[in-house]
């Protein structure tokens, strides 16, 4: 918004003092426009005027922290396939799912655009933003073997313990407040989730649980994303980004520089440390020369998307998935009863045993549905020769993204689907013709993406939140608080590329056995 605001002051600046290049370039913007909206190869798209002729709106709406509201509402208004800026296309069918992601027919998955996810100029790739299919393979193939089902197995004894650490300390807090205690859950969460990946990732904790309080490296990573969608989205004007960018504050910019040394130093520290069991960075496989393996560089630029994607994420889920549970008693119930039947002392709860609850793993895809950590989507480019998405061609070098927050909630795809209902992801609402979730189509939900470049961590996300949510259930009542952050609503929160949480209170009653 402010950057808007930079830009329209010169705009009008230079038209006052008569200023004949700024009155060519107006005039050219104009053209520009109108070419758009009635000229444009995407002109047959259906969309909004105003988004079809000028990025400019889309950028509002990103900087703004709506988009992916925004482009939900255009959904509801134009479609399931709507125009969303000039040269961008937005899909909210599940078979685009696979059309814009996943390699087929011969052809590799559409490519990521640099635009949104080259490296940083003078930084080295990493797993996220290698564009070059081949090069991301590599990656990918390095790192593999520490994520796997059977690596996390080996981790469940680090998992056990910070999960614990959690319990421990909300035990304390409950016991200090005569059995009861409100408490800032998503903090708590965000304490547990960075420990664990930190001592995975970078071979030591950050000391959250400890200290209960957020490691300063911790602390930079929203303002990190923030500023990284910022300067992501003034490539597409490269011709006055510099212009654009005097709009972002300086300290986010140096907290993006501080960020990423505090990488480099925690990387360097944990190649020097000795450890006596294996972590992640212990399974990935380093070749100097970046061959066969990741270069000391790609490790440490890879290190850093690890622990966010190991973490920021996990907390959107643990959090959004405890929101709706609190407000939904009945369900909260439901969830409470399976896991006190099978594990009527509160021990003995093993990654294995969880993942076999069914009612325990409904409420996870439910919380996936509802409470997308990445709610904009992913966006890819075309290629030379265009690609058929949904059975539409689409021409060359045109952005195209699959729309997460339209699907989830939208009744072409789901049976009241503003609703928290866990039930429709039990195997009975898909083989009873009856159920009223029968006819869901629960592949329109794909929060770990698909194709080549789907999420590699999604076996260690599944251990972390179906281990800290049952612990949690288990140990203590949990109830709605009568107050503004107690009342929060999951979908009021602000995107920057992940969700921009705040506060969430619950009250924790100590279970008595």
């Amino acid at each position: 918004m402010a950057t808007l605001g930079v830009l329209m002051s010169f705009l009008w600046a230079s038209i006052l003092s008569g200023s004949l290049p700024v009155l060519t370039s107006l005039k050219y913007l104009i053209l520009q426009a109108l070419y758009n909206v009635y000229m444009h190869p995407l002109s047959s798209f259906t969309g909004p005027r105003l988004w079809s002729s000028t990025r400019f709106p889309y950028l509002f709406s990103l900087w703004s922290g709506s988009l992916a509201k925004d482009v939900r509402k255009l959904h509801l208004k134009y479609g399931d396939i709507v125009r969303i800026a000039p040269d961008e296309l937005s899909f909210a069918r599940p078979d685009a799912w696979h059309d814009v992601y996943s390699n087929r027919g011969g052809q590799s998955a559409l490519p990521k655009s640099s635009l949104w996810h080259s490296a940083p100029p003078g930084r080295p790739s990493s797993i996220l933003n290698a564009l070059d299919p081949k090069i991301h393979t590599r990656f990918r193939k390095a790192m593999e073997s520490g994520f796997t089902e059977k690596a996390v197995r080996t981790q469940e004894s680090t998992i056990q313990s910070y999960v614990e650490s959690l319990i421990s300390r909300l035990n304390k807090v409950v016991s200090a407040g005569e059995g009861e205690a409100v408490v800032d859950i998503v903090k708590w969460f965000g304490f547990t989730t960075f420990d664990l990946i930190g001592d995975l990732g970078f071979g030591e904790s950050f000391g959250c649980l400890e200290r209960n309080d957020f490691h300063p490296w911790v602390a930079m990573i929203f303002s990190h994303f923030r500023t990284l969608t910022l300067r992501s989205s003034l490539r597409y004007y490269p011709g006055i980004n510099w212009l654009l960018g005097l709009a972002i504050p300086k300290r986010m910019i140096q907290k993006q520089k501080e960020h990423w040394q505090l990488t480099v130093d925690k990387i360097n520290r944990r190649l020097n440390l000795e450890k006596t069991r294996p972590d992640l960075i212990s399974q990935i496989k380093l070749d100097e020369y970046g061959l066969q393996g990741l270069t000391i560089p790609e490790l440490q630029a890879t290190s850093s998307v690890i622990i966010v994607a190991g973490s920021e994420t996990t907390v959107s889920v643990l959090s959004g998935r405890t929101n709706y549970l609190v407000k939904n008693c009945d369900k909260l119930a439901l969830l409470k009863n399976e896991l006190r039947e099978k594990f009527p002392k509160g021990d003995s709860i093993s990654l294995t045993a969880l993942k076999e609850l069914p009612y325990l793993n409904a409420v996870i895809q439910e919380g996936f549905r509802l409470c997308n950590p990445t709610p904009v989507g992913q966006p890819r480019i075309t290629p030379p020769n265009g690609a058929t998405i949904s059975g539409r061609f689409v021409p060359a070098n045109i952005y195209v993204n699959v729309h997460p927050l339209t699907m989830s909630l939208s009744s072409d795809f789901f049976h009241d689907p503003n609703k928290f209902l866990p039930g429709r992801w039990l195997l009975t609402s898909t083989q009873v013709e009856k159920s009223p979730f029968y006819h869901d189509k629960r592949d329109s939900v794909q929060i770990f993406g698909v194709g080549p470049r789907s999420c590699i961590g999604e076996p260690l996300a599944w251990a972390e939140l179906r281990l800290i949510l049952a612990r949690l259930v288990l140990s203590f009542d949990i109830e709605e608080v009568n107050s503004v952050s107690g009342k929060l609503k999951w979908d009021d929160q602000r995107v920057f590329t992940v969700v921009e949480r705040k506060p969430f209170e619950v009250r924790l009653r100590k279970r008595v056995l």
